[in-house]
């Protein structure tokens, strides 16, 4: 017992010293050095970077040891969600580093002791295990001895290159395979791009998609080129044509038709309408749930180029400070309809915090089954597998407050994470202050933020 707590103190005087380290890089003086000893500085930190993913990654795998002695039904899926919040990312990358972490310090000693060193990078270290990944033991070892005198000297990129031309070299039949379940993934995915944009994602065997971006490429330049008679390129290039023909194609749309796909917005009457609280501007933006904000002129050019016929409007009530939805609840043991409209425009995206994958479920926070309320302050929208890890053992998600609604995430080693949701229009919003006579005279559905669906009829 008492060597387990001298570990124990141990263990803390390291997270300490760590900690303090970390602290103490805000009081380097750059100031104070010449151009050579800042080059060098810059240099010496890449490596302490490289050198702190090593400790983490043996830290992860001492983890995933552990939790697999005490209970190993749960431990994968919950010791990858845990990472993720330590390391502020996505459950999915939380499951990556701790596969990454259990091959470097298990599998891969050469390219283990190069991040230790810090002469390589995590990104490096990954693109070596995953192009690894099918291989058996013994030629992840042979891959390894191979590459582990010139990592050094490749960058992340060529390294993965290195890793998967050698593991081709060993066993061929394994890389065959790994592309064949790649074909079975197969997928379309969209995700929010800077400026208003998206990236619609097609991820599918190269040759077609090589040939179906070559048939757009083809048909581009024919437009640009004025060679197709029956569409004109209005100021546009190859690129712009490309992107018009390929998301034409896909929707089903003729020439000119409005997109018929229903796109929810959540903006001020006042940025819409140019009515209602004159202290709020015109140009406040607008949000899109889980895709982030657009700029006002943009959606309002959105609703009128939907047409008069194709927007219904929808007002929604907000507390005194315009800043969350006024609470709504149901006696229903799920949450369906307008109950789980409103969660989803509330939390925006998952609400555990760092994971910022798109709201799947929504749930109970407090288990419908101990008597939890299905009820706005109760309700939590997250993805699939992070409403399925709060049930593992030692997991637990308390709401905090009500307004601005706000979680507790506690993990099974007793690390908490705080989840706050955003504000009705997004982070970076701001609401006006209330108070006095004007406020005494207003009710708790005080303001008013429209909620637009915009789509063809």
């Amino acid at each position: 017992m008492a060597e387990q707590v001298v570990q124990q103190r141990g263990g803390a005087a390291t997270v300490h010293a760590v900690a303090a380290f970390r602290a103490s890089l805000a009081a380097v003086d750059v100031e104070a050095m010449d151009d050579h000893e800042r080059v060098a500085l810059v240099a010496e930190l890449e490596r302490v970077k490289g050198a702190a993913s090593a400790a983490q990654a043996r830290a992860t795998d001492a983890l995933r040891r552990s939790r697999e002695v005490l209970t190993p039904q749960d431990a994968a899926r919950s010791v990858g969600s845990e990472v993720a919040l330590a390391r502020r990312e996505s459950p999915t990358l939380g499951d990556r580093y701790v596969g990454l972490a259990r091959a470097l310090v298990h599998e891969m000693p050469c390219t283990m002791t190069a991040l230790t060193d810090g002469t390589i990078s995590e990104r490096a270290a990954l693109e070596v295990v995953r192009e690894t990944a099918t291989l058996s033991t013994q030629d992840r070892a042979e891959v390894d001895r191979r590459l582990g005198p010139d990592l050094h000297r490749l960058s992340w990129r060529t390294a993965g290159r290195a890793a998967a031309r050698v593991a081709a070299e060993l066993d061929a039949a394994s890389v065959v395979r790994r592309m064949e379940a790649a074909v079975r993934s197969r997928r379309v995915s969209v995700r929010p791009a800077p400026d208003g944009m998206a990236y619609l994602t097609v991820l599918g065997p190269l040759r077609e998609v090589v040939g179906a971006y070559a048939a757009l490429t083809r048909r581009a330049r024919s437009v640009v080129g004025g060679q197709d008679v029956d569409e004109a390129t209005a100021g546009r290039g190859v690129g712009a044509v490309a992107a018009d023909t390929a998301l034409a194609l896909l929707s089903g749309r003729a020439v000119g038709q409005v997109q018929p796909v229903e796109i929810q917005l959540v903006m001020t009457d006042r940025a819409l309408l140019g009515t209602g609280d004159e202290g709020r501007s015109v140009h406040e933006p607008a949000r899109v749930p889980g895709h982030g904000s657009v700029p006002a002129p943009v959606a309002r050019s959105w609703v009128h180029g939907a047409g008069p016929a194709s927007v219904w409007l929808r007002r929604l009530y907000t507390g005194p400070d315009g800043r969350d939805l006024v609470a709504m609840d149901s006696r229903r043991r799920t949450f369906l309809g307008g109950l789980r409209r409103v969660l989803v425009l509330r939390d925006d995206v998952c609400s555990t915090p760092f994971c910022d994958a798109p709201i799947v479920h929504v749930d109970h926070a407090h288990p419908a089954r101990a008597g939890g309320a299905t009820s706005v302050w109760n309700g939590n929208g997250r993805c699939a597998r992070c409403n399925h890890v709060k049930e593992a053992p030692g997991w637990r998600v308390t709401v905090v407050r009500g307004s601005p609604h706000e979680t507790e995430t506690r993990t099974p080693t007793g690390h908490t994470y705080r989840g706050l949701a955003p504000p009705l229009l997004g982070w970076g919003s701001t609401t006006p202050a209330t108070g006095g006579a004007a406020a005494a005279e207003e009710s708790a559905l005080e303001r008013r933020i429209d909620w637009l669906f915009v789509s063809a009829a």
